[in-house]
């Protein structure tokens, strides 16, 4: 009988070592899981990062061509006026053809890489694309001129449009006011 205890004995000894070992193997594999888990979380992390970065790296660089562009209206303002001022005589020389050919590269450039003007005149006012700066008598909320051209960076305004506003029409209320003084019988000079 001796045999057999020590047969059981060992068969429970071993049954023990089997549940401890499936015990530990069960701990081992919940702490796998659990770094799984995590692991992938910081996988995700770092490509949420690498995304954020990324565009991050777009919002500088779009910034930083915007700020440019917005030091280099200056330089076309500057042109346009030169245009503007040039005497008739030398309007169709060489050099002004020159010049005028070097402003719309300049140009072309910058709009090719976003930029557009903002149309203005003949336009309804707007506070989100221009700034008036006064106002005169004309059609009543629309742009009658603009003293300085408003620009934008690939949508976003970076330069509003200087402009004049109309205010109504005087010569409308004066002749209406001398249709009513002549209907009353009252002239002018009264």
């Amino acid at each position: 009988m001796a045999e057999s205890d020590e047969v059981v004995e060992a068969g429970i000894e071993q049954a023990q070592a089997i549940d401890t070992l499936q015990q530990a193997l069960a701990e081992e594999k919940e702490k796998a899981e659990k770094y799984l888990a995590n692991w992938q979380r910081c996988q995700a992390d770092f490509v949420n990062y690498k995304q954020r970065a990324e565009q991050e790296k777009g919002e500088i660089i779009e910034f930083a061509n915007s700020m440019l562009i917005c030091n280099l209206l200056p330089v076309i303002d500057d042109l346009e006026r030169a245009f503007a001022s040039v005497p008739a005589e030398l309007n169709k020389s060489n050099w002004t053809e020159g010049i005028k050919l070097i402003y719309n590269k300049f140009k072309a450039t910058l709009e090719a890489q976003g930029l557009t003007e903002i149309k203005a005149r003949g336009e309804p006012f707007d506070p989100r694309l221009h700034e008036a700066v006064m106002q005169q008598e004309g059609e009543e909320g629309m742009v009658i001129d603009e003293t300085q051209k408003g620009y934008k960076f690939k949508g976003t305004v970076i330069r509003p449009s200087l402009v004049i506003v109309g205010k109504g029409e005087r010569k409308e209320a004066k002749s209406k006011q001398l249709r009513r003084r002549s209907r009353n019988g009252k002239s002018d000079r009264n």
